[in-house]
């Protein structure tokens, strides 16, 4: 009778340690949202812009409809766009990719210039859109010859 007794005891005692987190009252967990670092913020990141260059590839090859491209390359482009904000935020620089509360000249001095990001990067191809360096020749998206743009080409002018 009482190794039953102490068998009992011990069931009871093992199905309350069991159920304790249930019977607790535990915030849900969609309540607590995650706090995500720098690598995987980049993670994220690089993951949307290799799926909206996948389904860009899937158009052209007629894999998906002018509908659902647009649709789905819509959604991967907020997604890229949330994560390189959030990297943004959490390297302390605004939307415009400026540091928080430098002034122009501190962004000159640093690195950062004042021009435009077509300035500092060399622009965007005009036949496919793809963004090219300053040094860029060929269009690394298309393969297409790019502009000069006002480069120095290399031949001088004769003068009189």
């Amino acid at each position: 009778m009482l190794i039953t007794l102490v068998g009992l005891v011990l069931v009871v005692l093992a199905a309350v340690y069991v159920a304790w987190p249930l019977l607790a009252g535990t915030p849900p967990e969609e309540a607590v949202e995650p706090v995500l670092e720098a690598s995987d913020l980049e993670k994220e990141k690089d993951a949307a812009l290799l799926a909206i260059r996948d389904t860009d590839f899937d158009h052209s090859v007629g894999k998906l409809s002018d509908g659902d491209h647009a649709a789905l390359r819509a959604e991967l482009e907020q997604r890229a766009l949330r994560a390189i904000a959030a990297l943004d935020a959490a390297s302390g620089r605004d939307a415009a990719g400026r540091e928080a509360g430098a002034e122009p000249g501190l962004r000159a001095v640093r690195g950062h210039g004042g021009g435009t990001p077509e300035a500092a990067s060399g622009g965007f191809c005009p036949s496919c859109g793809h963004r090219f360096g300053r040094s860029a020749t060929f269009c690394a998206g298309c393969g297409k010859k790019l502009p000069s743009g006002g480069r120095p080409t290399g031949r001088r002018r004769a003068t009189s």
